[in-house]
């Protein structure tokens, strides 16, 4: 027997939409104008929202359960319903991708974007949600830019990102053209650019971010050395928690923070500890070498020549980062490092490991 659901008064309606999930509201959503605005009756939602990849749009509901609109080309199985791992998938028209996000983000009074992902399939629907959210200045936590667009295309997207709203990470994956010259007006907390050279000194110094990323850089060492005697300022750079850099300009021909390349603890015992910089996002190092601020913060070096140089810098945070196999603690550790060089050796072969959560790449 079917229920007047709409007569009921709004405080019960209320809280009958708040027991729904999101596919039972969009259905009761697509069934009038009417219906469409009373879902809103549920209360606050704290729902977040992600575009991702091959246009599937995500609705997070809490931080294990996701429902999943999934286009696809075929009118057979629009509208079908399946599970996996807990997760809820609907298939939808395939061309409705980007109608239906807005659907979404205005029928569920969503504030916050969780994630925007773009690829080479997706460019012309992805830029036109880009530029509406800018417009609308929403909270943007997570922004990925893929690895297979051509170069030239991927400057399409660098003026947007100042005007989008993205508030946790940066990150892109993509090739950037030869002399390719791009200044941040501002930053997200944590940004990771596979295709860096183009990312200098200046900006290295102005960037206020926890979280640095620059693979296939041209920083040298003498820009670092310049980095770090900045850092050594007691109030400096005071959200730095973690900076990698890869650079076939880090070399042994001159000093790193008065040390020589390679950086790496020489004396046992041997140590590994991990970080937690956030969420799920921890890295792992190994055989680092301890150096101060002036201010006495703890932080931790390491330099490797082989392969691709990298660079590894941790700020020591003790209520989230902890050793690993060995019964150490930083502060039992009675050597400095500020002031002591070391000669050009051969590099330990055992490597710093950096481990990166699966973020729905």
């Amino acid at each position: 027997m079917p229920i007047a659901l709409l007569k009921f008064p709004y405080d019960l309606l209320g809280e009958v939409l708040k027991l729904c999930d999101p596919f039972e509201l969009y259905f009761l959503s697509k069934c009038s104008k009417r219906a469409q605005k009373t879902i809103k009756l549920g209360g606050k939602m704290n729902w977040k929202i992600r575009y991702w990849g091959r246009e599937q749009i995500i609705i997070c509901r809490d931080d294990v359960k996701y429902y999943i609109f999934d286009p696809t080309d075929k009118p057979e199985d629009y509208f079908k319903m399946g599970s996996a791992k807990g997760d809820k998938s609907m298939k939808i028209p395939k061309e409705e991708a980007v109608d239906m996000f807005f659907y979404l983000l205005d029928t569920f009074g969503i504030c916050v974007v969780n994630s925007l992902e773009v690829q080479s399939g997706n460019l012309y629907n992805f830029l036109q949600i880009t530029k509406v959210l800018a417009e609308r200045n929403m909270e943007i936590e997570k922004f990925y830019i893929g690895e297979t667009f051509d170069p030239k295309y991927v400057i399409n997207f660098m003026p947007l990102i100042d005007q989008m709203n993205i508030t946790k990470e940066l990150h892109c994956r993509n090739s950037f053209p030869p002399n390719f010259d791009y200044q941040f007006d501002k930053y997200p907390n944590s940004i990771r650019i596979s295709d860096s050279p183009w990312f200098g000194i200046n900006q290295l110094l102005n960037c206020p971010c926890t979280r640095i990323e620059l693979s296939k850089s041209e920083l040298s060492n003498q820009e670092l050395n310049l980095f770090f005697q900045e850092w050594k300022k007691a109030g400096t750079f005071p959200n730095l928690r973690y900076l990698q850099v890869s650079s076939k300009n880090i070399d042994n021909q001159s000093a790193i923070w008065d040390m020589v390349p390679p950086i790496t603890r020489r004396e046992n015992p041997r140590i590994r500890f991990s970080a937690w910089l956030g969420e799920d996002d921890y890295i792992f190092m190994r055989d680092a070498v301890k150096v101060y601020k002036d201010d006495g913060t703890e932080a931790w070096l390491d330099v490797d020549l082989g392969g691709v140089p990298s660079l590894e810098f941790l700020v020591w945070d003790p209520e989230r980062d902890m050793f690993e196999g060995e019964d150490m603690d930083p502060s039992d550790d009675e050597e400095e490092f500020e002031d002591e060089e070391f000669e050009d050796e051969e590099s330990d072969e055992e490597e710093s490991d950096d481990e990166e959560p699966d973020e729905d790449n």
